[in-house]
């Protein structure tokens, strides 16, 4: 066991040792539509990665997770090959997201990642008349930028983000970390496998994951009831936040 980044009273501990050669880093936290948990961890399952650490802190929800009897972390890492997952089970509270953030990045730019990707939702009012949902990309690379054209995913041209993954895109710009940020339009307030299914298909596009998103959608209504709960925290955790700001214009652009 490897203690390997420690910010503010949150740990990242390794359970295995992990030998990855300039891995990619996919994070799944609880957002909007809970698009990054939903998306994380179906790839995780379609993938068969292994766990290898987890996140832990004193911070966090006391809380803990059973999976076949056993109980484990609430917010934990997997591997396949050079492809790294960092994957939450619960909402994050927002005393918690600093730490948190910062853990991260700086256990990325440990690992040597060539890529840093926030999987997350963008909350659209008119979603249940939407059949696919876009898919909005946003990078601190300016060849990832043009990746992002050249596969025409529209650009989060202006606006506001709140929440961890704001942090971590703050932070890699100063890390000097390749930060990739993928965003769905969503549901605000509900689960949405749809728009986690179409994130999937957008990371295609830059991490060839491979992964087949027709079970996700077949078990769309199942997973909406399951994280339901999970949900509702997550919203009331993010307007504590001030998510609402995201749907505000820069004054600069006024």
């Amino acid at each position: 066991m490897k203690l390997t980044n420690s910010m503010e009273g949150v740990t990242i501990v390794e359970t295995e040792d992990i030998k990855a050669k300039k891995p990619v880093v996919l994070c799944g936290l609880p957002d909007i539509g809970l698009i990054g948990i939903i998306a994380v961890s179906h790839i995780i399952k379609e993938l068969n990665m292994k766990e290898v650490g987890y996140v832990d802190s004193d911070i966090f929800p006391l809380i803990v997770v059973f999976h076949h009897g056993e109980p484990t972390y609430p917010v934990r890492v997997y591997q396949k090959d050079n492809l790294l997952a960092i994957f939450a089970e619960t909402a994050l509270s927002p005393e918690s997201v600093h730490p948190l953030s910062k853990v991260i990045v700086g256990w990325a730019k440990e690992k040597n990642s060539s890529l840093l990707v926030s999987l997350g939702g963008i909350g659209v009012p008119n979603r249940i008349d939407i059949d696919t949902p876009r898919v909005y990309g946003a990078s601190n690379s300016a060849s990832l930028r043009e990746s992002i054209k050249k596969y025409e995913i529209p650009v989060m041209e202006e606006g506001f983000l709140v929440g961890p993954y704001a942090l971590m895109a703050k932070l890699s710009m100063h890390s000097d970390l390749p930060n990739l940020l993928l965003m769905a339009e969503s549901y605000p307030q509900y689960p949405d496998p749809g728009a986690a299914a179409a994130v999937i298909s957008a990371l295609n596009k830059f991490v060839p994951v491979n992964v087949d998103t027709k079970s996700l959608i077949q078990k769309s209504e199942e997973i909406r009831l399951n994280a339901r709960e999970l949900m509702r925290k997550t919203s009331e955790n993010m307007q504590k936040m001030g998510k609402s700001q995201e749907y505000e214009l820069p004054l600069m652009y006024v």
